[in-house]
Formats: C-alpha cells, sequence, structure tokens
C-alpha cells in the first residue's frame, strides 16, 4: 500500500510538472526555460527555475523490498510466501510456513518470531487474521486478564490443570467469534447464530461435572470454570454493530447469554462448597474472592442493560458469597450446629442447595437438619430427622404445623421412614397427611383437594398392598365369589377395619400418635389384610371425594376386595358412576355374589342408558343372564316405543340413531329359550342402528312377512335419510343393486367430508366382501371411475385399494403405476427437487399396493428400473436412500411428507406436475 501511495504522488508530481511547464510558453519568448534546463528537468534531476532554487524533490527509483524491511506478521511476508492451513503445528525444518524473514513476528504472541516459544510445538507459524481460532488465541495471549489468572496459581495446579483451563478459554473465544463471523447464507447475508456459544459451555459444563465426580477434584474444576467464565464474561451476548442488513441475528441471544452466566454461578458455587481447608487453603479462596469480584464487574456491564427478564442479583455474588463464608466461617459453624438464630444471616438458595448436597454426600444428617430448619425447610429437615435416628419426633412435628403435609411434601418423609425400617410410622403418617382435617378448603373444593391429597393416597396404597403376600390376596379375591370360611374372614376384616375408621375419625391425630392397634386374637384375617380394609374404610369415611380414586388404586395393584369395601360403603352406593365401574372391573375378578345386594338396590328409572348399559354388560360378564336382559332391555327401551308397541312401529320416523350393538343378548335370551326376549332385543338394535347385519339378525327371529317389511323400511331409510351412517346406506343399497344410488351416497359424503367418505367406502366393502364387491357387473364396475379420481386427489382411497388389490391387482396396481411413469418423465426432463416433487409419494403409495398385492419381488423390479433410469438425477437420491434402508420391509408405511392417517383419511398431495409449482 505504501508503494501504490508512493507511484501515486510520483504521477501527480509528473503531471504538475507539465503543467507549469505548458504555462511557460515559447522558450524563445520571456519567462520560459532554457534547453538546458528543460532537458535537464526530462533527465530526472532536480527541477530548478530560472533563478536557480529547488522547488521539489522526485524519487526516480528505489532498491529493496519496503515490506520487507519493516516488521510485519508472517502471513504478510514477501519473502516467504505465507500458505493457509487448518494445521495446528509446525514441522522442524520445514519449508512452508516454518521459514521466516528477520522482520517477521508471530501473530499470536506478537514478538519476532526467532523468539516465539510456540512457533512449531503449537503451530504459531500458521497463524492469520482470517482464521477464527487464531484470532481466539491471539485474544488470549494478549489479554492479561486470560492468560494470567491468578486463580491458577494460588490453587496450586499443575500443568494439566493449566492447560485445560487454557483450552476451554479459548475454546469461548473461538465461540464468540465463530458468533461474531456468522454463516454465509443466501443473497451473501451472514446468519449468526449464538448456538456456537451454547454448545461450547454446555460441553464445558460436561466437564466440570465430570471433574467435580472425578479424582482430580475441585481443583481442576475451578480451574476449567476459571477459564470458560473469563471466555464469556469480556464478550458480549450482541455486537454493537449488529443493525447491518447483511448481517441477521438470530433472536434471544440476551436470554441465553443470562441462563449460562446463571449456570455457571451455580457451578461456581457447587464447586467451591465442595472444596475443604485442606484441599484449598483459605488464602486461594480470597483470591478467588477477589477474581469473581472482577469478573462479576465485566458481566455486570453485559447483564444490566442487555434486555429482558433480568436477573435477579449481580452475577457471580452467590459465588463470592461461598468464597468469603466458608466451612469454617463462625456463622455458617453456628448454623450447623443449631445455635443460630439470626434469620438475616440466610444464604441465597443457591448457596443452600449446594450445602445441602454435599451434607447430604457426607451423611452429616444432623448438620443437615439444623441447616434446612434454619432456612426454612421444614419438609426436607423431616427427612434429615429420620436419617438421624429420630423417627419418634417426626410424627409430632407434622401434627403440630400440619401446613408441612400441605401438597405432598411429606411423601419423601414416608418413603425414609419405611426404607428406615419405619414402615407402620410411614403408614401412620401417611394416613394422617392423606386423610386428617388440616385444610380450610376441605369441604369445598374437591378438585384441589383431589390434588394435594392423592400423591399420598398413592404411596400408602403401594405400602400397604405390599405388605399383603401374594397368596392371601389371591385367597381374598377368590374367597368372595362363593360362601367359604375365607369369605367370613373378609367380611370381618371389612367389618373391623369400619368400626375402628368410625372411632378414629373423630380425633384422628391423637390416634395416630400410637402405634395402629393390632388384629383381635384368633381372626383368619392378617394384620396386613387388616390395614389394607382401615385404609379402604378411612377413606370413605374421613374423604368421600378420594374414595373413587383410591378404589381404582386398590383394584390396580390387586387388592380387589378392599376397593370392594369402598365401593359397598354407604357414602358410595349413591354413585353410580362408582358402582358402574365396580361392576365393569371387579365384579369378572372377584364374582357378582359381593355386589348383589348392591344391584338391588339401584334403580334403573334414576340411571342414564350408558349406566344401565354398563350394568348388564358386568352382569353378562358374570354369567347373570335374565338380569343382563332386563337391564339391557330397559336401558334400550328408553326414548324408543313402548314394548308392545315396537314391533309395529314404523321404522322410517324420525329418530336421533346411535350405536347400539346388543347381539351378544339377543344370543344369551335365544339360548335361554326367551325368544320374545330376544326378538325385542333385536328390533331395538334395529330401531337405534339399522344396518343390513341387524337385518340379517332379526331374519333369524321374526316371520318372513316382517322380515320383508324391515327389509323394505331399511331400504326406504338407506334411499331417503342422510342422517343414517353412510357406510350402512351404501351397503344396504349395494344388497339390494341399487349400485347408482349406492355410488351417489358416497359422492355426495365426499363433497362435505372426504375422510368420511372414504371411510365408508372402506367398511361397506368389507362388510359386503370381497367375493361380492368384485363380482361383475357389481358395485365395483360403478365404481371404478370414481375411484381412478380418487387415487388421483390423495391418500385417502389408498385403504380402500389395498382391501381390494389382492382380488383384483390388474386393475389396482396399473391406477398407481400410471402416475410413477408420469412423474418419472416429468423428473428427466426437468430440475427437480427430492422435498417438494411428489414422486416419493407415489412410490410409497405404489409399493404399498405392490406389497398388498404379494407382488413385492415385482415392485423391487420396477423400483430397481426407475433408480437406473434416474440415476444421473442427484437431487433424488435423498429419494432413492429412504427406499433402499426400506424396500425389502413388508410393512406399508405412509407418505413422509403427510402424517399417517386412519382408514379413509385425505391428504393433499400433488396429483400433476402443474400442481408442484
Amino acid at each position: 500500500q505504501q508503494q501504490q501511495q508512493q507511484q501515486q504522488q510520483q504521477q501527480q508530481q509528473q503531471q504538475q510538472q507539465q503543467q507549469r511547464q505548458g504555462q511557460g510558453g515559447d522558450p524563445t519568448q520571456g519567462g520560459g526555460l532554457d534547453a538546458s534546463q528543460s532537458r535537464g528537468s526530462q533527465g530526472g534531476g532536480a527541477r530548478t527555475s530560472a533563478s536557480g532554487e529547488n522547488q521539489d524533490l522526485i524519487i526516480t527509483s528505489q532498491s529493496g523490498s519496503f515490506s520487507a524491511d519493516l516488521p510485519h506478521a508472517r502471513a504478510h511476508c514477501v519473502t516467504y510466501p505465507f500458505m493457509i492451513t487448518k494445521e495446528r503445528a509446525g514441522a522442524a525444518g520445514g519449508q512452508k510456513n516454518e521459514q521466516f524473514c528477520n522482520n517477521c513476528f508471530c501473530y499470536v504472541c506478537d514478538v519476532k518470531a526467532s523468539e516465539c516459544q510456540g512457533w512449531l510445538t503449537v503451530g504459531h507459524c500458521h497463524a492469520q487474521d482470517k482464521d477464527p481460532y487464531w484470532r481466539a488465541l491471539r485474544e488470549f495471549t494478549r489479554t492479561e486478564l486470560l492468560s494470567n489468572s491468578p486463580l491458577l496459581q494460588a490453587l496450586g495446579c499443575d500443568e494439566a490443570a493449566r492447560l485445560e483451563a487454557h483450552r476451554w478459554c479459548v475454546n469461548g473465544l473461538l465461540a464468540f467469534n465463530r458468533y461474531g463471523d456468522g454463516d454465509p447464507g443466501p443473497g451473501g447475508v451472514r446468519n449468526h447464530s449464538f448456538q456456537h456459544v451454547t454448545n461450547v459451555t454446555s460441553s464445558a459444563m460436561k466437564a466440570i461435572v465430570g471433574h467435580l465426580s472425578g479424582a482430580k477434584g475441585p481443583r481442576t474444576t475451578l480451574a476449567v470454570l476459571d477459564g470458560i467464565t473469563s471466555a464469556i464474561v469480556i464478550n458480549a451476548a450482541r455486537p454493537e454493530n449488529s443493525s447491518d442488513p447483511k448481517h441477521k441475528w438470530c433472536k434471544g441471544t440476551y436470554a441465553a447469554y443470562k441462563a449460562i452466566i446463571e449456570q455457571l454461578e451455580k457451578y461456581w458455587v457447587l464447586a467451591i462448597v465442595h472444596t475443604s481447608a485442606r484441599s484449598i487453603p483459605p488464602q486461594a479462596l480470597s483470591i478467588m474472592a477477589d477474581r469473581l469480584k472482577r469478573l462479576s464487574k465485566l458481566v455486570d456491564k453485559q447483564v444490566v442493560d442487555g434486555g429482558q427478564p433480568q436477573l435477579a442479583h449481580v452475577p457471580l455474588t452467590h459465588a463470592i458469597s461461598a468464597c468469603q463464608r466458608g466451612w469454617t466461617n463462625p456463622v455458617v459453624v453456628s448454623i450447623l450446629e443449631g445455635h443460630c438464630t439470626d434469620l438475616q444471616q440466610r444464604e441465597a438458595q443457591t448457596l443452600q442447595r449446594a450445602r445441602l448436597h454435599v451434607l447430604e454426600r457426607a451423611q452429616r444428617w444432623k448438620e443437615a437438619y439444623n441447616y434446612a430448619i434454619f432456612h426454612g425447610h421444614a419438609a426436607k429437615s423431616l427427612a434429615y430427622m429420620v436419617r438421624a435416628g429420630r423417627y419418634t419426633d417426626v410424627l409430632p412435628m407434622v401434627f403440630r404445623q400440619s401446613a408441612l403435609a400441605c401438597g405432598g411434601k411429606c411423601v419423601p418423609v414416608c418413603a425414609e421412614l419405611a426404607e428406615w425400617g419405619q414402615q407402620e410410622a410411614a403408614i401412620r403418617l401417611a394416613l394422617y397427611c392423606a386423610f386428617a382435617d388440616y385444610e380450610q378448603e376441605i369441604h369445598t373444593s374437591g378438585d384441589t383437594l383431589v390434588t394435594k391429597r392423592m400423591p399420598y393416597v398413592q404411596w400408602l396404597v403401594e405400602a400397604v398392598v405390599e405388605r399383603i403376600t401374594p397368596a392371601e390376596r389371591q385367597e381374598r379375591n377368590a374367597s368372595t365369589q362363593q360362601p367359604s370360611q375365607p369369605a367370613q374372614a373378609v367380611e370381618a376384616a371389612r367389618s373391623d377395619a369400619s368400626e375402628w375408621a368410625i372411632m378414629v375419625c373423630k380425633d384422628l391425630p391423637g390416634h395416630l400418635a400410637n402405634p395402629l392397634p393390632d388384629a383381635p386374637m384368633g381372626v383368619a384375617y392378617s394384620q396386613a389384610a387388616l390395614t389394607a380394609e382401615r385404609v379402604a374404610a378411612l377413606c370413605v369415611i374421613t374423604m368421600p371425594v378420594l374414595a373413587p380414586f383410591c378404589a381404582k388404586l386398590l383394584s390396580r395393584h390387586g387388592e380387589h376386595c378392599a376397593a370392594a369395601s369402598i365401593v359397598l360403603a354407604p357414602a358410595c352406593r349413591s354413585d353410580v358412576g362408582v358402582v358402574t365401574w365396580a361392576l365393569q372391573e371387579l365384579a369378572p375378578k372377584i364374582g357378582m355374589a359381593t355386589f348383589s345386594r348392591l344391584i338391588q338396590e339401584l334403580r334403573p328409572g334414576q340411571m342414564s342408558t350408558t349406566a344401565q348399559t354398563a350394568v348388564a354388560t358386568a352382569l353378562l360378564a358374570a354369567k347373570e343372564n335374565a338380569e343382563a336382559v332386563r337391564w339391557t332391555t330397559n336401558a334400550n327401551l328408553l326414548d324408543a316405543p313402548a314394548a308392545h308397541e315396537l314391533p309395529y312401529a314404523h321404522f322410517e320416523n324420525t329418530r336421533n340413531y346411535r350405536p347400539c350393538d346388543l347381539q351378544a343378548f339377543v344370543d344369551v335370551a335365544e339360548q335361554s329359550g326367551d325368544t320374545q326376549g330376544a326378538l325385542l332385543l333385536a328390533e331395538l338394535q334395529m330401531w337405534w342402528e339399522p344396518s343390513w347385519q341387524h337385518l340379517e339378525a332379526l331374519n333369524r327371529l321374526c316371520s318372513p312377512h316382517k322380515y320383508g317389511l324391515r327389509r323394505q323400511q331399511l331400504q326406504s331409510l338407506a334411499l331417503n335419510d342422510a342422517r343414517c351412517r353412510p357406510e350402512m346406506r351404501f351397503e344396504v343399497l349395494a344388497h339390494e343393486g341399487l349400485n347408482a344410488q349406492a355410488m351417489a351416497v358416497l359422492v355426495s359424503t365426499a363433497r362435505e367430508n372426504p375422510q368420511a367418505a372414504n371411510a365408508a367406502l372402506k367398511t361397506g366393502l368389507e362388510n359386503l366382501g370381497l367375493a361380492f364387491g368384485t363380482q361383475q357387473g357389481g358395485i365395483l364396475d360403478e365404481l371404478w371411475p370414481w375411484l381412478t379420481q380418487l387415487v388421483q386427489a390423495g391418500e385417502g382411497v389408498d385403504a380402500t385399494l389395498e382391501l381390494l388389490a389382492p382380488a383384483i391387482p390388474d386393475k389396482v396396481l396399473p391406477l398407481y403405476d400410471a402416475q410413477v411413469d408420469q412423474w418419472q418423465k416429468h423428473c428427466q426432463q426437468n430440475t427437480v427437487n427430492a422435498s417438494t416433487t411428489p414422486l416419493r409419494s407415489w412410490l410409497f403409495r405404489t409399493r404399498r399396493m405392490y406389497q398388498a398385492a404379494g407382488q413385492a419381488d415385482n415392485w423391487d423390479r420396477r423400483f430397481s428400473d426407475m433408480t437406473s433410469s434416474l440415476r444421473r438425477k442427484s437431487s433424488l437420491s435423498s429419494v432413492w436412500a429412504d427406499f433402499g434402508a426400506s424396500t425389502s420391509q413388508q410393512s406399508h408405511p405412509q407418505t413422509p411428507q403427510t402424517p399417517q392417517l386412519s382408514n379413509g383419511g385425505q391428504s393433499s398431495v400433488p396429483s400433476t406436475p402443474a400442481n408442484t409449482g
């Protein structure tokens, strides 16, 4: 650049000289230059005026290299041209960047190349300003705060720890350089992603965790923390010159920067608290505090005005406090011994968690209890109390401070008691927390109460059922199916538990303060079974809102008898939902004998159709056939014509249809000889859900005249009533030979709901059967032109054609082959993109049809021929990769560009080249 400037100055001077000569006029006239002077000026000497004075100086030549004679970076040397490389080490005697002239300086160290200590060993010979790594290394070397940390020396770190700290510092600087440089994007815009910084920080934190729990201990952890933190705090979350439109800065950088600072501070606190006076001397902690104060000032400038939300405290102050208040600090010692009463001495939350973590690992339970109590962690202090062996003090403390039981806080305490061999005390604590009246909203806010108490109920059920042996549990569940001595034992345990619950519910804390009474002498049930019955009885009496959940939990864990005790209690007998659940879930497992009196008390007139049907289903499962038929008949006569009017009812009348499958009850009634009951049920299911299957079921029980009448009415419904299910209308009209009308039903349905039309088509063909649907001149011939259009419209019809492919492959496969051929030709003639072309979709769909037709081998050959013809299309490589990994599989995957669809689903895959855009 200096040479170019000099040449430009020379040219300007020469132009000025020529202008002056032109202004001098004719040399023969006065005032001009004589010939000798003119020749002298042309010869390049000093130009003089008529008086002979020198007016300026012109440099006409030079010797040597201007840039080579001045100090310069190795990358700018003209004597030994520089070669850009990614190598990070030099070779001794190398003939490339390792050579240097006398004026070459190291870019990293900023000293002469001959004096650089890392010229070859760490590759400083390859350093240049275009590489973000070397820029980061130069910044590290030239910044005293980074390269000469007093903390490393105070900690007495070895060479390996120093190198690791320096490495993480350089990695952090490199990440910020890459973030600042940005990644090239379309249109010449550079995208600046903060992910470079977060990735390096995450890796550093993993290394910190490994060192913290490893053999190197806290010294290396603190060294790494010092390195990565220093690199973070001297950089900003967003450069000041970030308004250039050619640079796109990612959003949320301030939030990510703040989160990194917060997480690093937590690791600082944890690492400092893990140290002891023997591992880290006190003077090192003092130096560390000064170091953190300096870093805190730097990072505070970045986060104070950086954005929202603001940090809750000055960054790194918790770590500074951890340095200043070590384990030997008088205040900390007083707190650990339980003598401190000044609540202003409470430490920050980050420091509290770290100290409790260290105390737990050291099993210093008494100190952990004192520390937790002082800082208000009452629930956690109970667990420490258990570990310290003070079992008898736990329940009285909870009884005195009932707020400790709210929201499941004492569930870990119950687990601790059970783990330390105090199962009986744990059950008493859980009984109090689950069923005691210690909340004001106990009678008003059911949902809130369930949320707060269910953790205790769940733990209690698991703990109680676990104490019952599998043999006894099996005997209890089987005993209720027939009168026997075990059945009497179940009733006795249920009665004794109910008496105990009624007695203790008036003063639950007072009774639970003492051990639970043992089972009476000579009874046939165990103490564990009695405890399970006590849980059920106490739940029903004190917390009826929890009773259904408790019953379901007991049944889920195999204790069906205790669950039945809850259902049979007076508070739950009137709950139709609970009774219905019990008949569906418990009755098949323990028999209907337990619920016989309960069923007799039920009033069908006060129950919904769904509830009555559930009772009927449970009775049918328990082989109570007569009662099941009676219940289901009453349930389905609701809102229907009366039993004596139904045989003469006009089935074309307007009504609300609903699913109604009573075939199991019809069969049971017919087998038991109740022909009239079976006929009534068949008429009811025909009334609520008219269909061809229900018509055939009615045909077995009624006269031919009645069958003909119902068939005529069903055909009329299929033709005229649009509220009937489209699959029913399609199936009935197809059976009657009205193919055009059947197709019209599907077409009209497709206009409003394509998915419903596809589902109706598939279900209807399944009910008709392939033999009926594919016969010559049948319904399929009428539908085929429409099916061809649906194939081009999307994947919704694929499920139906997959059903037809085994029967008529010669008609199904050509539909898809034509589309594949069309798109194959389009790809050969045009530039395509694998992510936008529908070829991938059609390949998946076509393979699905070939596999359904049992012609997977033919598909493999066809696919191989296609890949050969399109092998020059590198843009389709991802398509071939997808099929290369799955062409031999026999599954039927859906098209990747569209979500998985159910049968009859409709998608929007383009079908012609004109639609691809």
